[in-house]
């Protein structure tokens, strides 16, 4: 009886990563198809006319941005809103197809990779001093208004970061070099802020002075990577003492709010979920930090608690069931598959839930992409190409690279 169970619990996994595998195979052509180009639940300003009017009334702007977003409509080809290419999602792209090649040895892949890569290098934002990236469009929020190609420190780290993998696997100085020199823009052209002896905040662009947690953990962990390829102790001490502003401030029960002003106090699973990785990356460079240890497991064990419905569906924000956000769906996969270690059988059933979710719910067979929001009243199908279709290509392609010794014994 024993033996039976073992062979239906394998043939189930069996099964499901075949699953999983045929979607992500449909899933990349659908990006194929669109030119790895399209909408974002944040390009309202695209629209010549939306801009127009937000260039004299900001609040306007704003406005028009929540329509888009929260519409299940879409709306935007009426406005004038072209498809795009998003800086991000290009390094997004970078990073995924790095790891596809480590699954599949395709030359392919890897020319897919450098294909981004290139256009990136090609791309960056103009007047920083160093490497450093933006948005394609205009955004508006109560602080400010940011113009298209305004760099951001998130940006900025996660293409700079996938650059670092790309250079790891072909060994090409470009790669590792315009990587480097990001560190100039963070520690050039951005603002620092909560400064001590021991401590500071790096701000989120160059035009605001904003303490937001996911960003400056971020950048720490960019320097952190920086310093490993380059051994330049001056981006150690950044990274350690940035890193430690946002550790001193999780709170007691493991969580991080998303930034230190009252207008940023909410907590929500995906930016919670960069935290914890990025963290994790962070302590590859710097093993002994023993706080950025309790923080990572301590950080976890809020997230496993406090994130998931009994389903499997991933909670937008941690005290509110609705809505589900398919980019929190795709960052709970990366944040189970890269620290299963902690907690590897809650880890293994959760992500088996999850998993089922996705495909069960958010999958869209006939237009081969996945669907963006469920609220309690309507779901909403827009193909955000940056925001939903990118991240669960990284995290699909990811699951199958970490689970290619298993599913292989399956066979």
């Amino acid at each position: 009886m024993h033996l039976l169970l073992v062979r239906i619990t394998i043939q189930n996994k069996k099964i499901r990563m075949n699953k999983i595998s045929s979607i992500t195979k449909k899933l990349e052509a659908h990006l194929v198809q669109e030119n790895f180009q399209g909408y974002d639940p944040h390009d309202a300003l695209n629209s010549p006319l939306i801009k127009f009017l937000s260039s004299a009334h900001r609040y306007l702007g704003i406005a028009a941005l929540q329509f888009l977003k929260r519409s299940p409509i879409n709306f935007r080809p009426l406005f004038g809103v072209r498809k795009g290419i998003n800086p991000k999602g290009y390094g997004l792209l970078v990073a995924t197809y790095v790891k596809k090649f480590q699954q599949s040895n395709d030359p392919a892949d890897l020319a897919r990779a450098e294909e981004f890569a290139s256009w990136l290098i090609e791309h960056p934002s103009k007047g920083c001093s160093g490497a450093a990236w933006g948005y394609n469009f205009d955004w508006p929020n109560r602080n400010a208004m940011f113009p298209e190609e305004t760099p951001t420190i998130v940006n900025t780290a996660y293409i700079s970061e996938a650059l670092l993998d790309l250079y790891k696997l072909t060994s090409k100085e470009i790669y590792k070099t315009t990587a480097l020199s990001s560190a100039q823009f963070l520690l050039k052209d951005l603002n620092q802020s909560g400064i001590s002896k021991n401590e500071f905040c790096f701000s989120y662009t160059p035009l605001d002075k904003t303490q937001i947690h996911n960003a400056n953990i971020l950048g720490a962990t960019l320097l952190a990577r920086l310093y490993a390829v380059s051994g330049d102790e001056k981006l150690a001490e950044a990274a350690k003492k940035s890193m430690k502003f946002s550790l001193d401030d999780q709170q007691n029960n493991g969580s991080w709010l998303y930034g230190t002003e009252e207008r940023n106090n909410w907590i929500d699973s995906y930016h919670t979920g960069y935290n914890l990785l990025a963290i994790k990356r962070y302590l590859v460079v710097f093993p002994s930090d023993d706080l950025a240890k309790t923080a990572l497991k301590k950080g976890f064990r809020f997230y496993l608690d406090n994130f998931f419905t009994k389903e499997g569906f991933v909670k937008y924000y941690y005290n509110a069931t609705y809505p589900w956000d398919a980019h929190a769906m795709a960052h709970a996969i990366l944040t189970l598959d890269e620290l299963n270690d902690l907690y590897p059988e809650e880890c293994r059933i959760l992500q088996e839930k999850v998993l089922s979710r996705i495909i069960d719910t958010f999958w869209d067979e006939r237009r081969s992409c996945f669907i963006y929001l469920i609220t309690k009243r309507w779901r909403n199908k827009i193909d955000y190409i940056r925001w939903v279709q990118f991240w669960m290509f990284y995290a699909l392609v990811n699951h199958l690279n970490i689970r290619k010794n298993d599913h292989e014994n399956l066979d």
